[in-house]
């Protein structure tokens, strides 16, 4: 057997390598600001339309699908515009108006094949993006009649650029990134990587390093459509981003790394992963419980039979249950996957997600996916009230990290056949499940589909990765939001969130966390989440449900998505009694707290993944962000810090306070166990120095001493044996 090339394949290989060549030699080589409206680039590129088909009976896998849109700045992460078609300022500065920075005149009936490129000054544009750090990117519009065709980055002779001389008299070119078709579709795809390309359209280029002195847009035209004006105007993108206030909540008054939070308003749980904790005190480590079957709970909850406390939610109290052996327990000294604690002392949750065993091009695989859930359950009752099942309003808060190295590309996107060689074919989903959230599923609804109505539901969130492997501003992070999908034919038309249908109110895209770029959460950078979940009302009179549920994120105290008059639940459904199932509890409120991470749906998990989770905290109270004692005021002094002393420690509940210096203001001390409850306290007036404690009641443990000094706080560790 042999292979024969032609001119005309010879030449689209080197046409594709050069295309390759010229994208990756533009693109930033890694993402160093925390959020997605702080990149250097408002767009990110794709070295081609398409992942070519690698194994027999295989297609095409379409790759243009991360840029701009008519609706979205970032089409995986939904960065909306608040206008379609762009946000911009004209030379004016007046926000969509109507005098562009730059027009290119462009001559008439030469007809549609005829290339010409054009010049037009730029210089104005140019230096006030330099000065005002804007994105180089525009909308190109049609001023006239005459419909243009452009050549794109895509084409490497004709490409765009922008020839600078910078104040210094150095020059430059500014190389073309991104050249986007506005498609005028009822959903629209990105339509960025063709050799042309029609308008209007959204072109970037690379930033400038300094003022210009002048600068000189070359644009070339492949295509002179007949018409009276073939000019081409130029707008300034400006979009909009997320400039809400950070949030404080009721963690804003429990201290530093949340010591005190148990103590706050509204607070029903927290793990704090505090150095000297153990694996036992946030997990069950009982025998293995079938949360999926009626035996394993309480009888009294369901009304099957007298209270057992022998049983869940009992047993587990607010631990997780039924772990994998994925999951562990790393101090603030850890430091694989790139780990970094949130704050000194704060360790994290440590969950891995490896390679599939023996995964690649051709490999056989099933469509079970790749992953690892556990179950928080809320107490039965709380403050003589029903919660387990009953709880109809939550906040839950943790800080979030993405573990490293993190580099995703189209070489991680596999090609697999489904169930046995040479059947169905299935690229490699690079997408799933994640997040701590809220969850009622039961055995007749929660998941594939099938959430709402009286049967059951759950509130993941998505993620996806970004394979275009060009260091683009979407890359190295997840684009996150919520998993609606599940929200389908159980709920009640109108709410079935999972189907991409116009009548519903959150179609397909709207899943995202859209407000304003946030919501990437890039690798090697902690992120504050909190989720808000307002069950709607159910009701005994038809049709079962009011439309006032409400959905919230906040990232970072800021906030980043909301939904309201929602339907998660309607009046729960009589299942018949089976102790191998399990059935809605109560009015189908809350149940527990799930921690699902999850690759696939159709595939299974192609690269080595880990996540961190800490400051965990869920209550019916707005939480916010932690004071990690980076926040103004407090905590001047650090966790261990010398300003004082405790002796002898370990101890066995004695020992002594000292502080190194006098104070003219009065000493708070408190002292809290790993559950973050207060145990002792002592008030030191001004000038002493010397405090004893005698606290041989408590049990052996690790406790923390908080000493409050005017504005600050000092926080020393206390091991009693």
């Amino acid at each position: 057997m042999h292979t024969t090339f032609t001119i005309k394949s010879i030449l689209a290989v080197i046409f594709v390598v050069a295309i390759t060549f010229l994208l990756h030699s533009q693109a930033p080589q890694s993402v160093v600001e925390k959020y997605r409206y702080q990149q250097p680039y408002l767009f990110q590129t794709v070295p081609s339309y398409y992942i070519h088909n690698r194994i027999n009976g295989g297609y095409d896998f379409v790759l243009d699908r991360y840029g701009p849109t008519r609706n979205v700045i970032d089409y995986y992460s939904g960065w909306v515009w608040q206008h379609p078609y762009g946000d911009y300022l004209d030379s004016n500065l007046v926000s969509q108006g109507s005098k562009p920075w730059f027009t290119v005149t462009t001559q008439l009936n030469l007809g549609s094949t005829y290339v010409k490129m054009y010049e037009t000054d730029v210089t104005s544009a140019i230096s006030y993006i330099f000065k005002n750090n804007k994105w180089n990117a525009f909308k190109l519009v049609e001023l006239g009649d005459a419909p243009r065709t452009i050549a794109t980055p895509f084409d490497t002779v004709n490409a765009p650029r922008i020839i600078v001389t910078y104040t210094n008299n150095e020059i430059d070119t500014l190389e073309c990134r991104i050249v986007a078709f506005l498609s005028a579709a009822e959903s629209p795809t990105p339509y960025t990587a063709d050799s042309k390309c029609n308008f209007p359209a959204f072109i970037e280029f690379d930033r400038p390093d300094s003022d210009v002195k002048s600068a000189t847009l070359q644009l070339t035209v492949v295509a002179h459509w007949s018409g009276w004006n073939g000019n081409i105007g130029g707008f300034l993108l400006d979009p909009h981003i997320n400039m809400n206030p950070v949030e404080q909540g009721v963690a804003a008054n429990a201290g530093l790394l949340d010591l005190d939070i148990k103590s706050q308003p509204g607070v029903i749980g927290t793990h704090r992963y505090v150095d000297g904790t153990s694996w036992s005190d946030f997990t069950y480590s009982g025998i293995y419980q079938n949360i999926g079957a009626e035996y394993s709970f309480d009888p009294a909850i369901y009304g099957t039979g007298p209270q057992d406390k022998s049983k869940l939610p009992h047993i587990a109290g607010d631990r997780w249950v039924n772990l994998n052996p994925e999951w562990s327990l790393v101090s603030s000294a850890y430091s694989g996957e790139g780990f970094e604690p949130l704050a000194p002392g704060l360790g994290a949750l440590r969950i891995r997600m490896d390679k599939y065993p023996g995964i690649k091009d051709s490999a056989v695989i099933d469509n079970s996916g790749t992953g690892t859930v556990s179950y928080l359950f809320l107490p039965d009752s709380m403050n003589g009230k029903p919660m387990f099942g009953d709880l109809d309003h939550i906040f839950i808060r943790y800080y979030f990290r993405l573990g490293s190295p993190y580099h995703i590309t189209t070489a991680d996107r596999l090609e697999t056949y489904r169930d046995y060689l040479g059947g169905p074919v299935f690229w490699a989903n690079l997408d799933g499940k994640w997040g701590i959230v809220p969850d009622h599923s039961t055995t007749y609804g929660g998941v594939s589909g099938t959430s709402g109505g009286g049967y059951g539901w759950q509130m993941r969130m998505a993620w996806c990765d970004v394979d275009a492997g060009m260091g683009g501003p979407s890359e190295g992070g997840w684009p996150v939001g919520y998993h609606l999908y599940d929200f389908q034919y159980n709920n009640p038309p109108g709410h079935q969130y999972g189907y991409y249908d116009a009548n519903n109110p959150i179609p397909g895209l709207a899943e995202q966390w859209k407000n304003c770029g946030l919501n990437i959460l890039y690798a090697d950078k902690w992120y504050c989440i909190e989720m808000e979940m307002k069950l709607n009302t159910i009701t005994e009179a038809a049709p079962g449900y009011l439309e006032d549920g409400l959905l919230r994120t906040w990232i970072d105290g800021r906030l980043a998505w909301e939904s309201s008059g929602m339907v998660f639940r309607t009046k729960p459904l009589e299942f018949p009694f089976n102790p191998e199932y399990i059935r809605p509890a109560r009015s189908l409120g809350v149940r527990n707290l799930q921690l699902n991470w999850f690759h696939g749906g159709q595939t299974e998990n192609t690269v080595d993944r880990t996540t961190f989770y800490t400051g965990l905290v869920w209550g019916t109270e707005y939480i916010g962000p932690m004071n990690t004692g980076t926040v103004s005021g407090v905590s001047k002094y650090a966790e261990g810090s010398d300003f004082i002393s405790i002796y002898p420690n370990p101890n066995k509940g004695a020992f002594n306070f000292e502080l190194k210096n006098k104070q003219n203001t009065p000493v708070n001390i408190a002292i809290y166990n790993i559950n973050g409850m207060k145990v002792s306290s002592k008030k030191l007036d001004a000038g002493v120095t010397n405090a004893t404690f005698n606290l041989v009641e408590l049990p052996a443990g690790v406790y923390t001493l908080k000493a409050a000094i005017e504005k600050s706080t000092v926080i020393k560790k206390i091991i009693v044996q």
